[in-house]
């Protein structure tokens, strides 16, 4: 058989072109139909099936080369040239993420109109971090970008760089701009476009704006910290990104709407990109930001932004960990463990009240939690009672123990709830958690020190109890029991552990002294227990009878040495009871018992000395 020179020929420029054929592959073409009529076929190197769509990219024309020029080796072109058919690298596309498709690609997390992104706090200056997290709710996002960063373009530091891109026909969803090589590339301030002020926000957009994209990419300057929220307006699709993830997105064919998002941000440089695409009329794309504190306003980039900066004692402050909370009913507060803060903020105090929200948290209200933290100091030492008023759900602790702890579904107005504390002189960690549903925040911390009158907690003032050498200035002291709701009578001290103590000149509180509390047991109007030790000494001329008068309301008890000499029981009533006993010279231990249960109380202790005149029992 013989075979001709040009079939020869014609078998060997195939191969050369597309290779060797294989079996199966060889049997599907791409048939090209041309203006002229003639038709191309091209060999698949894939089942047919799998052709989803196609288009034809065209290199930029090179006016410095003739047609028909071999194509200019890789090493000697201007760096980010690209041929037909050769496939861009990241360094040749510096910071625009890969895809697999050139074409649509859908967000996979694409979310309801009515959700909004969050992305925890990242880099330095970041809010503490708890508990990895383990069950995240469901609108705290910060998807990962993927591919890297853009790096600082034309225009470098607070200025946008906005690549414009001319997309297929009936683009229904943002593409990935990586595989597109744009029309034209602009710079600008800010991302403010609408119909009718086009030019005076973004100079140079062509004027057929069907199938336009843009992507703004610029980085900016952020001094001191904190918590922001960021809108983005936009019709049909847009996506906004910072730094490596993904914080807003508004994809497909809509009319205007807005989504949001929140991203704590440390000091320093950080990176934006904005995503968008037009299908059809005027385009409309707007970024607004709001700081922790403060209006919202157009996104500046040449401004940049501004948070709060850190205390110069940061110990006088507290921090709060800021959560948001998925819907749900939380009688015992959210398990702030397994959830991951998106970031913190600082308050002086603890008043929170009325329609102001949280400052440093702007425009959120519902389903948040804080978790505050922070230390205080104390002189001397006493009983600290402590009220906590909120809204809803709310715990106060100090170092390991919760010192009261308020239910979810706090009556409105309610004056809250107290809870007391024995510290001595030291520095005391202090957390406060607290769940917040809808409606106006309210969380109030105040503390009332002995023998003082209540206030605001700060953590800059040094709240102050006995002095240390209260004991050795003739003063009483009094140990303190807190009793159990229903207690009917004096129980035995001997059996129980004080919940703190305080110091007194005499046992002088009369039923009608006008107060409903004991000094050193501040707020506490009721199941309360005292005890009164007194440890004295007697010389041969203060011998003798001694009488003893004790008036109650409620229950009390005087014992001298083991001898009961008062015993006055009896609850709801004033009692009055009358005692003697012979005290020889030397050395003697006293002790007044005494339990309030509810309502008015008082207790006094008369003592008349031999030959002498009754009065209040103090130390002189």
């Amino acid at each position: 058989m013989k075979i001709s020179f040009l079939k020869v020929l014609a078998a060997a420029l195939l191969v050369a072109m597309f290779g060797a054929v294989g079996p199966g592959l060889g049997d599907d073409y791409l048939i090209i139909k041309k203006k002229d009529g003639s038709t191309q076929k091209v060999p698949l190197k894939f089942p047919a099936g799998e052709i989803e769509a196609f288009d034809v990219e065209s290199a930029p024309v090179d006016r410095d080369e003739p047609p028909g020029r071999p194509p200019t080796p890789a090493a000697e072109r201007e760096p980010g040239t690209i041929l037909p058919g050769e496939t861009p690298t990241d360094e040749e596309l510096p910071g625009l993420p890969p895809s697999s498709s050139p074409f649509i690609q859908k967000d996979p997390e694409a979310r309801r109109p009515d959700e909004e992104r969050v992305v925890p706090p990242r880099g330095p200056g970041r809010a503490p971090e708890g508990p990895k997290r383990t069950e995240a709710p469901s609108d705290v996002v910060g998807r990962p970008v993927t591919g890297p960063l853009p790096a600082a373009l034309p225009g470098g530091r607070g200025t946008f760089s906005v690549n414009v891109y001319k997309l297929p026909e009936n683009v229904q969803a943002l593409p990935d701009f990586s595989a597109f090589r744009p029309q034209t590339t602009l710079t600008a301030d800010r991302i403010d476009i609408e119909p009718g002020k086009t030019e005076a926000s973004l100079v140079g957009l062509p004027e057929d704006t069907d199938g336009m994209g843009l992507r703004f990419v610029g980085v900016f300057l952020v001094s001191g910290e904190g918590i922001f929220r960021w809108r983005l307006q936009s019709k049909d699709g847009s996506r906004m990104h910072i730094d490596d993830k993904t914080l807003i997105e508004n994809d497909g064919i809509h009319e205007v709407s807005s989504k949001t998002g929140y991203v704590h941000l440390a000091e320093g440089v950080h990176t934006l990109i904005v995503d968008s695409f037009n299908s059809k009329g005027s385009p409309m794309l707007k970024l607004f930001v709001q700081p922790p504190v403060g209006p919202e306003q157009v996104f500046s980039i040449s401004k940049g932004l501004a948070g709060w900066k850190e205390p110069e004692k940061p110990y006088d402050v507290l921090w709060g960990q800021v959560y948001f909370i998925p819907k749900g009913s939380y009688p015992e507060g959210p398990d702030f463990s397994r959830l991951s803060p998106i970031g913190r903020l600082i308050a002086p105090d603890l008043s929170i009240s009325g329609d102001k929200g949280f400052e440093g948290l702007p425009a959120r209200a519902n389903m948040v939690g804080i978790r505050y933290q922070g230390f205080f100091n104390v002189e001397g030492a006493g009983v600290f009672a402590f009220r906590l008023a909120t809204d809803n759900y709310a715990k106060l602790t100090i170092g390991k123990d919760t010192i009261v702890e308020v239910a979810e579904g706090a009556k409105e107005g309610a004056e809250g709830k107290l809870g007391w504390a024995f510290l001595q002189e030291g520095s005391y960690p202090l957390g406060v958690d607290y769940f917040h549903e809808k409606g106006e925040p309210r969380l109030e911390l105040f503390v009332t020190q002995p023998e003082k009158e209540e206030e605001v907690f700060a953590p800059s003032r040094t709240l102050t109890g006995y002095a240390g050498d209260s004991g050795k200035l003739s003063l009483i002291p009094a140990f303190v029991y807190f009793l159990k709701p229903g207690t009917k009578k004096l129980p035995n001290f001997n059996k129980m552990s004080p919940s703190g103590m305080f110091f007194t000149k005499a046992v002088d509180y009369p039923v009608d002294r006008g107060s409903t509390t004991f000094p050193g047991v501040p707020q506490r109007e009721r199941w309360l227990g005292l005890r009164f030790y007194v440890k004295f000494s007697l010389s041969e001329q203060e011998s003798g009878t001694y009488g003893f008068r004790v008036v109650s309301r409620d229950g009390s008890r005087l014992i001298i040495g083991k001898k009961v000499v008062i015993n006055a029981e009896g609850v709801g009533k004033v009692n009055e009871e009358s005692g003697k006993m012979d005290l020889k010279a030397g050395s003697h231990e006293m002790f007044l018992d005494y339990f309030q249960t509810t309502g008015p109380n008082g207790l006094q202790l008369f003592i008349t000395p031999p030959g002498g005149e009754e009065k209040i029992f103090a130390f002189n």
